[in-house]
């Protein structure tokens, strides 16, 4: 808490993608509160550049590498993603089997990752980078569905559709996104059409939740409920 309090010399820092409790507004931050007066924060979301060399064999390999249709790099055989494509929402093509830990430096752009069931999570140590960086991860432990993900589709406030009860939605409302935390009911109806359910959608929902969800639905990710729990409730074809 007090790790800058009594400097007055110090005009600048860098804080490093891994400190997750930095904001947009660091002097909200009980460690910043004692911070000299015009200090320079610099947030990092991926390593310093110095740690962000590839070396010349991986580059070359990427060189020669398979480039599919939205700008990734896969190895030859198919099996490593080497580096990935900086869209909004990328799929990794199954049969991957791992992916190289620097594959994500600079994508900027992603927002949603789907990493099939080929790729174990277990062995998955790629950097994603910082908070402000990829936002749903979801690991795959069968083959993908046929759900067509748009990698343009964006996430932001005003390019999404939010329901009455403050939960986000894609546009074409397929895709369940995350509830607010304007979204208190103890009880949600997902509404017919919806496909999937992202990870953690009700993370910060307080107390037990009871989800009735349709038959149309084909993906529930993980860890949807908050710390009180809930069920889920799949309603029998219209």
């Amino acid at each position: 808490m007090n790790a800058f309090k009594n400097r007055p010399n110090l005009k600048e820092i860098d804080i490093p993608y891994t400190v997750e409790w930095y904001t947009d507004y660091p002097m909200s931050n009980d460690a910043m509160r004692y911070a000299p007066k015009g200090l320079k924060v610099n947030y990092w979301n991926w390593p310093y550049p110095e740690n962000c060399v590839r070396s010349d064999e991986l580059e070359e390999e990427i060189t020669n590498g398979f480039v599919d249709e939205f700008g990734a790099v896969y190895s030859k055989d198919g099996k490593c993603l080497l580096k990935c494509a900086d869209v909004k929402n990328y799929k990794i093509r199954e049969g991957t089997e791992t992916v190289e830990k620097l594959a994500f430096v600079g994508c900027d752009k992603l927002e949603c990752l789907y990493i099939p069931y080929t790729c174990p999570e277990e062995s998955f140590d790629a950097i994603l980078g910082g908070s402000d960086t990829v936002g749903a991860i979801c690991f795959w432990d069968k083959p993908y569905v046929p759900e067509e993900l748009d990698p343009n589709e964006s996430w932001s406030d005003d390019e999404v559709f939010i329901d009455d009860k403050d939960v986000v939605y894609t546009v074409d409302r397929k895709r369940l996104l995350y509830a607010r935390k304007g979204f208190t009911d103890s009880e949600y109806f997902v509404p017919e059409g919806t496909l999937t359910i992202c990870d953690q959608a009700f993370l910060f929902h307080d107390g037990y939740l009871v989800l009735s969800v349709p038959a149309s639905i084909k993906v529930i990710g993980d860890d949807i409920f908050g710390k009180n729990g809930g069920k889920i409730i799949i309603r029998d074809e219209l």
